[in-house]
């Protein structure tokens, strides 16, 4: 692939990362561009797949596997065949990203991430400002009093802005980066945090904390010094700014509400133990996106859905693959030799962020979940091996 091909696919990317928050419709322009790309891929040979990424590709083969042989164990026919061609889907723009970030140099793929850095900034400026009734129409972009921006729910807005988060505190701390960039990355870096707060979703929250402390304590010695100050800035700008903002009348009495257990919480629980008993009962599982209609409620757990509509094949490998990514994207951050590794941290911590969220919330067809997973085999760093 040469230099000006890798441009144009880099550019492509970087565009359907743009849009990606633009998803209150489905198809979502993400969608129709990933799917050109997708098909544009096989025809013209853009991917590429080495040794390193034989046993996720494997495992998503058993993944998707397991969801085909469950169909024979449906009721509802329709909405299987659906949901199944969604998980499809899905999987393969996991094949896309891994298999053209193959041919990428570092700098294409720091561009493609970018571009859903600037997509979460928009989505978290159009969150805020609608809470804050400062939009016209800003119901269209809330949810019982929650910001949701172009999201259907504040639980799937809340974690996309998550990773670009980590990745915008990331960069405040590259060599590279001019004193104006650094600027604007911490800038954005608080406007993503806002709009994770002004979701009032606890799932999204832990997802954050735990995220967003992986990466500060997590480093190597050599960047140290950087790390110091990075936390001296959160200290003296950010902590005191978040502080203020959620002490306003109109955030705390939300915080507080949403902190309190809610009488839904008693169903979404009862759902997920009902789930896991009836996975035990169904080794093949009871049918892709049957679950809703089995217990009448919807999981709200992606290891809750698996388990009980792809059987337990199809949970050991969907578990095995988040499993490997986040080993991959800590192996590859140690690994590096440059700078550009850390951003394999940033998605590492963004991996154990989103499992942990994947507890509270079904997962499985949030685009950004393939996308990280994604991110973990693809080469960043300039001096990664490539093997």
């Amino acid at each position: 692939m040469t230099d000006n091909i890798r441009k144009k696919v880099a550019n492509y990317l970087f565009l359907a990362m743009i849009v990606s928050s633009f998803v209150l419709f489905e198809p979502a322009p993400y969608d129709l561009l990933m799917i050109l790309f997708i098909i544009a891929g096989f025809l013209f040979s853009f991917y590429k797949f080495t040794k390193s990424t034989f046993i996720p590709l494997l495992t998503i083969c058993i993944f998707l596997v397991s969801n085909v042989l469950s169909l024979f164990f449906i009721e509802k026919i329709g909405v299987s065949y659906l949901f199944t061609g969604i998980t499809f889907y899905l999987a393969l723009t996991w094949v896309a990203f891994v298999g053209v970030g193959q041919y990428l140099r570092h700098e294409n793929v720091q561009w493609i991430i970018k571009g859903y850095l600037i997509s979460a900034c928009i989505s978290a400026g159009i969150g805020i400002l609608a809470y804050l009734q400062v939009l016209p129409n800003e119901d269209l972009f809330l949810m019982y009093g929650r910001a949701k921006a172009l999201f259907k729910d504040p639980n799937v807005f809340g974690p996309f802005l998550v990773m670009p988060a980590l990745f915008a505190i990331a960069m405040t701390e590259s060599r590279e980066a001019t004193t104006f960039k650094k600027m604007v990355y911490f800038l954005s870096f608080l406007v993503l945090t806002t709009g994770i707060v002004v979701s009032f979703s606890r799932a999204a929250w832990g997802n954050y904390a735990i995220s967003l402390l992986l990466f500060l304590f997590i480093l190597k010695r050599e960047f140290i010094k950087k790390r110091i100050k990075t936390f001296t800035l959160l200290l003296l700008v950010g902590i005191p700014a978040l502080i203020y903002f959620i002490q306003t009348p109109i955030v705390e009495d939300l915080i507080v509400s949403r902190l309190s257990y809610q009488n839904y919480d008693n169903d979404r629980f009862d759902t997920q133990r009902a789930a896991f008993t009836t996975g035990l009962l169904n080794p093949f599982g009871v049918g892709s996106g049957q679950s809703d209609s089995v217990f009448q409620y919807s999981p709200h757990s992606l290891y809750a859905r698996v388990f009980t509509e792809n059987g337990v094949v199809g949970f050991l490998s969907l578990v095995v693959l988040v499993l490997i990514s986040i080993i991959k994207a800590y192996q590859s951050y140690w690994a590096s030799k440059d700078e550009d590794g850390n951003i394999y941290l940033v998605i590492f911590a963004a991996l154990i962020g989103l499992a942990f969220n994947s507890l509270f919330v079904d997962t499985l067809h949030w685009r950004n979940f393939w996308f990280l997973l994604a991110l973990a085999w693809v080469p960043i760093g300039s001096q990664v091996n490539r093997n």
